[in-house]
C-alpha cells in the first residue's frame, strides 16, 4: 500500500473514533495527521466540528476556514461552519454559509433545514417556513423537520396548521420531545392550556432534561396561579439547562412566584445575588419582576436594554404612507391584550369614548382572549374599528397596521403578561408609543415615546429612560369617571372586620409585598393596638405564609384579614370600610391607588427612585395631597401611626378626595383626552415637518 492508503487509512480511524464519541482521542489522531500532512482540508474541518462539538464555536469557524480556504468546493464545510456561526448568533453570517453549501449542493437537505432555522432566529417566518417545506420534501421522514414547520407556522399565526404539522412529526417519531414540547405551545395559543400541559409532560417523559418543557409548563403553572408548582419545573429547567443563559432569565421568574406565595424564607439573599448579576449584566431575570425587587431606574433600564436586544431583535424598518396633512385625522391603533374586564381596561376605556373623532380615527388591535364581557362590549362600541388579531403573527399585525395607515401605535402592554413586542419591531406605524401598561422604560430602539409626567421621572433619573418623553401637565395616567360611585359602604362585620378597629388596607396584588413592607406594616399594627390590616386575597399559601410571619414577628395573625375577589362596584364600595390605605414598596399600587382614591379612600405612599415606585406619589400629586408621600420607610410608618390618631386628619383627607371627584385633573377624563392628543398631534407634526423626535412637555 502506498502512502496515500496509509494516510488514507489514519484518516478513517480517527473518523471512527469520532464517531464513537471521544472527542479527545480523534482531536488526536487528526492533528497527527496535520502534522505530517498540514493542508489536509478533511482533518482541519473535522478539527473544527470538535471546536463546535465543546462549545468553542469561534475556534470552530477560523478551523473550519482553513480547510475551506484549501478545498473550497465541498459543502459540508460551509453548513458546519454556517452551524457554528448560528450558535454564535450571526444568524445573518449563518444564512450566508448555508447558501454557499446549497449553491454547491442544491438537495443538501440538512443545510436546507439548518438554513431555515437561522431564518427563523431572524424572524423572517414566511421565508423559514418556505425552506421547512422544501426539507421536507427532501428529506420527508425527518420528524425535526416538521417541528420546524410548526414552529415558522406558529410566529405565523397559523395555530391549527402548526398542530397538523406536529401531528405529523409525532406520527413520525412519536417519542420526540421536541414535537412534544411545540405542541403544549400551540396548545396553550389556542388556549388549551390542559391540552398543553399534558404535553409538556409527555415531552419531558420522552426527555426528562428538557430545559424547554419545564420552563414552559413552569409559566403554564404560574398562569394558572399554582406557584409552587411553576417553582419546582423553573428551578427544573435551570438545573437542566445546558445553555445556561438561554434559561438564566428564569431566576427572576422563581423570585416572582415566591413572592405570589409570600414564601420569604432567604429570600432577601437571592434578590440581592440576583441584583448584583444584574448589574454585572447577567440576563437573569425578565424585565417586569425586577419592578418588584427594586426600585433603581439605572438597573431596571440596563435589564430592559439587554432583554430587547436578545429577546426582541430590530427589523428591518418598512416603509410607511406618509404623514396625514394639516387638518386631516390622523389614525391611532391602540394594541392590548386586555380589551376586557381588566386593570388597564377599568382606566382607559373613557379616553376612548373621548377622543375627538374629527381630528382622530381609533382602530383597536386585540391579541388577547376573546371573552365577551361588558366591558369588551363597551371598548368594542369606542372605536372606530375593533380588529381581533390574535390569530396572526407579529409580522402580519405589524403589516396589517401599516395597510390601515396607522400614524401613531400605542403598546398597552409593554413586557407583562400576554406581551407582543415583536409587532413593534416589525413596525406598526411611524411613530410607536408605550403608554400605561408597564411602568418603566422598555428599553428598545422601536418605542419612540414613553407617556409620563414629572412626579414619575423627575430630572435626575431622566437619562434612564432610552425614549423621548411625553410629560403630562398631571399624572399620566388616565381614568374612567364612569366608575361606580361609592354611596353606601357595606357593615363591618359582613366583612368580617371588628366594629371599632382602625382598618388598613393594602389591596394590592401579593406579589407585590416584600418581607420589608410587611414588616413595616407589622410595625404600624404593633402602634395602633386596635387596628387591622386588610389584604387582598391571595393564594391559599400566600395567606397561611403572611398568618405566619406575623407569629414569628409578634403579631396576632386574626389581625390579618383577607378580603375575597368581588365585581369592581362592590369592591370600591367595601373601601368605606377602611381608614387608610397602605401603599406596597418599590412596586406601587396603580389602578388599585386609583380605585381607593376614587372611592374617597387616603392612600399613604412611599415613593422611591424609578417609575414603579412613584406610580402613587404622581397620583396624589394630582389630587393634591403630597403630603401623603413619604420617601423614607421609617417617615412612612410614623405618618401612618400619626395618621391612625387623627380620625379629624382622616375626615378632611376623606371630604378632599370626595370632592376631587369633580374637581382634580387625576378624576377629568375629558381633559386628559384632550393633553393625549396634543401629544399625539406634536409627535405628527414634527414628522410631517422632517424635525427630530424629542421630549415632549405638556402645559395645564
Amino acid at each position: 500500500m502506498g502512502s496515500g492508503g496509509k494516510l488514507d487509512a489514519r484518516f478513517e480511524q480517527a473518523l471512527a473514533v469520532h464517531q464513537a464519541g471521544d472527542l479527545q482521542e480523534a482531536q488526536k489522531r487528526y492533528r497527527q495527521i496535520l502534522r505530517k500532512h498540514p493542508r489536509h482540508a478533511h482533518a482541519l474541518h473535522l478539527l473544527g466540528l470538535i471546536d463546535f462539538q465543546c462549545g468553542r464555536a469561534e475556534d470552530a469557524v477560523r478551523q473550519i476556514d482553513r480547510a475551506i480556504a484549501l478545498s473550497p468546493g465541498n459543502p459540508a464545510f460551509y453548513s458546519n461552519r454556517a452551524n457554528a456561526l448560528q450558535h454564535l448568533g450571526q444568524w445573518e453570517a449563518a444564512v450566508a454559509g448555508y447558501d454557499a453549501a446549497l449553491r454547491l449542493k442544491p438537495d443538501f437537505a440538512e443545510a436546507v433545514f439548518n438554513r431555515a432555522s437561522a431564518l427563523q432566529k431572524l424572524g423572517r417566518y414566511r421565508e423559514a417556513l418556505a425552506g421547512f417545506e422544501r426539507a421536507a420534501r427532501l428529506a420527508p421522514r425527518d420528524a425535526d423537520i416538521r417541528v420546524g414547520q410548526a414552529a415558522a407556522l406558529r410566529a405565523l399565526g397559523r395555530g391549527e396548521e402548526a398542530l397538523a404539522a406536529l401531528e405529523q412529526a409525532l406520527l413520525l417519531n412519536p417519542a420526540s420531545a421536541s414535537a412534544w414540547c411545540h405542541r403544549g405551545n400551540v396548545q396553550h395559543d389556542l388556549g388549551d392550556t390542559a391540552a398543553a400541559e399534558s404535553s409538556y409532560s409527555r415531552a419531558l417523559a420522552f426527555q426528562p432534561g428538557l430545559a424547554l418543557a419545564h420552563a414552559n409548563r413552569g409559566h403554564l403553572h404560574q398562569e394558572n396561579g399554582e406557584f409552587s408548582a411553576a417553582i419546582a419545573d423553573y428551578r427544573q429547567a435551570l438545573a437542566a439547562s445546558t445553555a445556561a443563559a438561554e434559561f438564566a432569565y428564569l431566576r427572576g421568574a422563581v423570585l416572582h412566584a415566591r413572592l405570589s406565595l409570600c414564601d420569604w424564607e432567604g429570600i432577601d439573599a437571592e434578590i440581592s445575588e440576583l441584583l448584583e448579576d444584574v448589574q454585572r449584566g447577567v440576563l437573569c431575570s425578565a424585565p417586569f419582576p425586577l419592578l418588584t425587587l427594586t426600585d433603581d431606574p439605572a438597573l431596571q433600564s440596563q435589564l430592559a436594554r439587554q432583554w430587547c436586544a436578545q429577546r426582541v431583535r430590530q427589523r428591518p424598518q418598512p416603509e410607511y404612507a406618509l404623514p396625514p396633512a394639516p387638518g386631516e385625522r390622523i389614525r391611532l391603533g391602540y394594541f392590548s391584550a386586555d380589551f376586557h374586564a381588566h386593570a388597564t381596561a377599568y382606566l382607559i376605556a373613557e379616553l376612548f369614548e373621548l377622543h375627538d373623532r374629527e381630528r382622530f380615527e381609533l382602530i383597536a388591535f386585540s391579541y388577547g382572549p376573546p371573552v365577551q364581557d361588558a366591558m369588551r362590549t363597551r371598548l368594542e362600541a369606542a372605536f372606530d374599528q375593533f380588529l381581533d388579531v390574535r390569530e396572526l403573527g407579529d409580522e402580519a399585525v405589524a403589516q396589517r397596521s401599516r395597510e390601515l395607515g396607522i400614524d401613531v401605535a400605542v403598546d398597552l402592554k409593554g413586557y407583562t403578561r400576554d406581551q407582543r413586542m415583536d409587532i413593534f419591531a416589525w413596525g406598526a406605524a411611524p411613530i410607536q408609543v408605550s403608554y400605561l401598561g408597564y411602568p418603566g422604560t422598555l428599553g428598545c430602539p422601536h418605542i419612540d415615546y414613553l407617556i409620563a409626567d414629572r412626579v414619575l421621572i423627575p430630572a435626575e433619573q431622566r437619562a434612564h429612560y432610552p425614549e423621548h418623553i411625553v410629560f403630562m401637565p398631571g399624572s399620566y395616567q388616565c381614568n374612567d369617571s364612569q366608575r361606580p360611585i361609592p354611596q353606601q359602604a357595606p357593615a363591618r362585620a359582613t366583612l368580617g372586620l371588628p366594629e371599632g378597629a382602625l382598618v388598613f388596607a393594602a389591596f394590592n396584588t401579593v406579589f407585590k409585598l416584600t418581607p420589608e413592607v410587611f414588616h413595616a406594616w407589622v410595625e404600624i399594627l404593633q402602634a395602633v393596638p386596635n387596628s387591622v390590616l386588610w389584604l387582598l386575597e391571595g393564594h391559599p399559601d400566600a395567606m397561611a405564609n403572611l398568618r405566619r410571619e406575623a407569629v414569628r414577628a409578634g403579631l396576632d395573625p386574626q389581625r390579618l384579614v383577607f378580603a375575597p375577589r368581588v365585581p369592581l362596584a362592590e369592591h370600591l364600595a367595601r373601601h368605606g370600610c377602611a381608614d387608610l390605605f397602605l401603599d406596597t414598596f418599590p412596586c406601587n399600587a396603580h389602578t388599585t391607588a386609583s380605585d381607593a382614591l376614587w372611592a374617597g379612600l387616603p392612600v399613604l405612599t412611599l415613593a422611591g427612585q424609578g417609575f414603579a415606585s412613584r406610580v402613587a406619589a404622581s397620583l396624589l400629586h394630582a389630587v393634591e395631597l403630597p403630603e401623603l408621600v413619604t420617601h423614607n420607610l421609617a417617615d412612612y410608618v410614623q405618618t401612618a401611626i400619626a395618621l391612625s390618631r387623627d380620625p379629624q386628619r382622616r375626615a378632611h383627607l376623606r371630604a378632599q378626595l370626595a370632592a376631587a371627584r369633580a374637581s382634580s385633573s387625576l378624576f377629568d377624563a375629558q381633559a386628559f383626552a384632550r393633553q393625549l392628543e396634543r401629544a399625539y398631534t406634536t409627535m405628527v407634526d414634527f414628522r410631517r415637518r422632517g424635525v427630530a423626535q424629542q421630549d415632549i412637555h405638556l402645559e395645564p
